[in-house]
């Protein structure tokens, strides 16, 4: 091999960064010592990778003065006025109309009265009654849901 390819061998493999394992044993004795081979009896593998060369990028410290025309407050307070509050009042509506409309569904669905002539999907009433009472209160829950998330984002609107 000439010595230029022997000396292009030795750069490639000193650019390459491997991590080597190294096993430190500890014998009868205490003594401690570094070896490649695995330990016989105490012994721990140590990962060794070398140090990273370069300068590590520093990051521009954030300024302490006013956050200018189209700062984050405003951008928060646009989002707000034109999606938030509008949003979430609209999702408030709709869970009101679909509760109202629940009920209709229900009756709309009576069936015959005979258990053993019930298509799939048909209930007693007193089965309905019950199911519309579970219905209402899980309603009501969740518009007092969307209601707590209108009034907190309408305070963050005012605050802003």
């Amino acid at each position: 091999m000439n010595p230029i390819r022997y000396a292009a061998c030795l750069l490639v493999l000193g650019l390459v960064a491997p991590a080597w394992a190294v096993n430190k044993c500890t014998d009868a004795n205490g003594k401690v010592s570094f070896q490649d081979a695995p330990c016989v009896g105490e012994g721990e593998k140590i990962d060794v990778r070398p140090a990273i060369q370069g300068a590590t990028p520093i990051r521009p410290a954030p300024s302490a003065g006013k956050e200018g025309a189209f700062g984050a407050s405003w951008q928060r307070k646009q989002y707000l006025q034109t999606q938030g509050v509008p949003q979430a009042r609209a999702a408030l509506v709709r869970n009101q109309q679909e509760c109202t409309a629940q009920p209709a569904e229900a009756t709309a669905q009576a069936g015959p009265l005979r258990r053993g002539t019930l298509p799939s999907g048909n209930q007693f009433p007193q089965d309905r009654a019950a199911v519309a009472a579970k219905d209402k209160a899980a309603c009501d829950v969740r518009s007092e849901e969307l209601r707590e998330q209108l009034r907190q984002l309408e305070e963050e609107l005012n605050a802003l």
